[in-house]
Formats: structure tokens, sequence, C-alpha cells
């Protein structure tokens, strides 16, 4: 308080007596402890609020992490460059661009390729949604990707401009959503069970997660015993990570979130369907995710009976992290063996530079099964991310290994490398 401080009379230094010096120390030594009293206060006000922020956080319902979420609800329509004709909405542009340079050794040549990369294809992507006021909101969203030479589809034959050559459909889609309620989804979009075999807080997913056959999986397998391409299987045939329905066709149903926990259902046509548990939370210094999924395709499948699958990830505040993933099919027809995978990938995240967080990975997983009956499918593989968050850009080098045991085949192993920019708007 200035006015405090400046109340006493003024007087010359050659005036003072101890007395008035003795007065002042203890005006300034009060003034001292009283602004000390206060800071302690407001921070013990800060504390509070970090500790409910962070039990809020805790009781929020599980989302899907990193590159395999949805993006971000539509912003307030003051703050957007796109606008819409209905006053009552919100609408939000998005998307982004993922090209890199796939190099493959097949065990009999070795190729490059310029490819988009099919771990998080280029796409772009329309959010609107409706909120008057209250509990209800009424969204929509529209999202197309465009892959010139996709990652999983090129090949040693189709490897200029491989896969479709016009724009596919990821989501076309609406939604009603309710704070108590839940989530009701009608349209072409992720089922209850899709993402549940990728959960992952590495951060080099971009380069390479449990669906490892984004990455070279269209390439056909060069059979040493005969001199020659394998045309009737590829390494995409023989490695699954089994995640659930995919996107499709159906009616889906969030139900809200319970301390972290939500559950999930849809249903698609030919009476195919599946349920979901999805869990997500913070435990001091531990971020975790887990989901889990049982599906049954129905007449959307001619090879597939039934799937069960699931995935967990870790992230402690040090920036190691550990993702598992794992599932079991059970197939139509006169096969013997259910299918079976399992995939483990240990991560470290750092600071390395100023210009974003650094991320490395090693994977490995064990794919038994799944195309034929006696397959035995190994892979493993290393990855790195840096990014470049003033500019929404990630670099990522990733190199996987495929080998596959199958009788009488001979196989040559098959060695990919990948490197490339994923720019985001």
């Amino acid at each position: 308080d200035h006015r405090e401080l400046h109340s006493f009379p003024t007087r010359r230094s050659s005036d003072l007596a101890p007395a008035a010096d003795a007065e002042t120390l203890d005006r300034l030594e009060r003034l001292i402890r009283e602004q000390e009293a206060r800071i302690e206060a407001q921070q013990q006000a800060i504390d509070a609020l970090k500790r409910q922020v962070e039990s809020l956080k805790a009781a929020r319902p599980a989302e899907a992490p990193t590159t395999r979420t949805a993006p971000p609800e539509p912003a307030p329509a003051e703050k957007l460059a796109v606008t819409t004709g209905t006053p009552k909405a919100n609408i939000q542009l998005y998307g982004q661009v993922n090209r890199g340079v796939l190099v493959v050794d097949d065990g009999e040549k070795t190729r490059g390729h310029q490819v988009d990369n099919d771990n998080s294809s280029t796409r772009i992507g329309l959010l609107g949604a409706a909120n008057p006021g209250g509990e209800l909101e009424i969204g929509t969203r529209v999202e197309v990707q465009f892959e010139a030479n996709s990652s999983s589809v090129i090949n040693q034959i189709d490897n200029t401009d491989a896969g479709p050559d016009n724009f596919t459909k990821r989501w076309l889609d609406l939604y009603l959503k309710h704070e108590r309620f839940g989530k009701l989804y009608v349209g072409y979009g992720s089922t209850a069970s899709d993402g549940t075999s990728e959960v992952d807080f590495s951060g080099t997913d971009v380069a390479g997660y449990a669906s490892v056959s984004d990455v070279g999986g269209g390439f056909f397998w060069y059979d040493d015993s005969l001199a020659e391409l394998d045309f009737d299987t590829t390494i995409g045939d023989a490695f699954s990570d089994m995640d659930g329905l995919s996107r499709k066709n159906r009616i889906r149903y969030d139900s809200p979130g319970f301390y972290g926990l939500m559950a999930s259902t849809s249903w698609i046509s030919e009476g195919g369907g599946d349920v979901a548990l999805k869990y997500a939370s913070t435990f001091g210094d531990f971020k975790l995710a887990a989901q889990a999924a049982f599906a049954d395709p129905g007449g959307t499948s001619g090879t597939l009976d039934t799937q069960l699958n699931g995935s967990a990830s870790v992230l402690h505040a040090s920036g190691f992290n550990l993702t598992l993933a794992g599932g079991v099919q059970n197939y139509k027809g006169d096969r013997d063996d259910d299918g079976t995978f399992l995939y483990g990938k240990l991560g470290y995240q750092l600071n390395l530079c100023p210009m974003g967080m650094t991320a490395f990975a090693i994977d490995g997983g064990l794919y038994n099964d799944i195309d034929r009956d006696g397959d035995e499918g190994t892979t493993f593989g290393a990855q790195m991310v840096q990014n470049f968050t003033e500019w929404a850009t990630e670099f990522y080098l990733a190199y996987r290994f495929y080998h596959l045991d199958r009788e009488p085949a001979d196989y040559e192993d098959f060695n990919a490398l990948l490197s490339g920019f994923r720019v985001k708007f």
C-alpha cells in the first residue's frame, strides 16, 4: 500500500532518530508479511483449482488417442475463416497432406516409390454443429481421402498412381449428442469397434502402429523356391490387427462417460454389429487408455465369423510409454485354426530440440493363421517422429521387417523404409 508507506512526516536525513528508523522498519516488515500471506492464499487457491481440473479430466469419456482421434469440435463462428449459411450452426474445415518416399526390398529387387502414407492418409473434412443452448447438440461430419500411390496398395506391378484415382469416403455422418444420455451416430463412419486395436500414446503412429500392413501391405511375397512372385498372397493378407469392423454404414450409440469408462455399440447392414468398452484416465504421472471389442460382421464378410480384440497404452511423465494389442478371429468355412495377433511397442518422448517433441519407438508382433492355417508371421520395426509445432508439421522415418513361414513356400523376408512429412491444417 503506497499510501501507508508515505504517510509519515518528511524530515531531513540529519534529523532522523533511531525511533523513526525502527518505526519505518516495523511498517515495512508488516507490509511484507501481509503480502506473503496474500501470495500463500493465492497459491492455495491455484492448487485447489489444479486438483479440480485433474479430477474433471479423469471423469471425461474415453476417447481413442493421438493421430487416430477425430478432429476437434467446431470453434465459435466468429473465429472461423469458413462460415455457414445457418445462423445457429458452426462449421470447421480441416485436413492434412501426408507424403513420403517408400524404399522396399522383396528379396529379389530393391525399389523406391513416392507414396501417400496410409498410416494417416491425405484427407479433407468438414465438421458442422448446431447447439442453440441447453444439453442437445446436432452435428455432421463429411470427410474424404485422396491417396495417390497409397503405401498399403502399391506393389511390384501396380506402382504408379496405385489405388482409386478419386476421393473415397471416410465419414458421411450425422450425430445427436446429449450431455446426460450420450451420443447417437447415423450414417457412414467408425463402428463401435473401429480403432480398438490401435490405442497408441507413443507419438509415432504416423510412422508405424499395430496395423503394420499400412506400409507395404500391397506387395507380393517373393517365393524363392519358385524364383518368382506369389501373386496369390500379399503382406496385407498375412498381417492384420483385427481392428473391429472399421467404417461402415451403421447406427452407433456411445454412452456418457463414467469416471473415464464409456460403452459403445453399433448395428450394420446384413445383421452385423459390435460392442466395445473404452477407458481413459490419468493417475499421477501416468496417462492410460484401454479399449476392447467384440464384433460380428454378419453378411458383410464371407470369411470372418466373429472377432475379439483390444489394445492399451500407457504414457509416463518422463516420456516413456508402452503399447500392447491383440486379437482373435474365428472364420467361416472349413478353416481349422483361429487367426491371432500380438503386438507390442516401447517408446520414448523428449524435447530434443526447441521446434517440438521428438518421439522414438521400437515395436514387434506375431500374426498367425490369418490368411491360411499354419501361417506364422513375424514383424519388427523402429520409428522416429520429429514435431515442428509452429508449422503443424511432422517429419517421420520408419523401418519395417516382415517374415512369413508357410509350407511349402519359401518366402524371402521383406524390408521397407519409409520417410516423409505430414502437414495438418
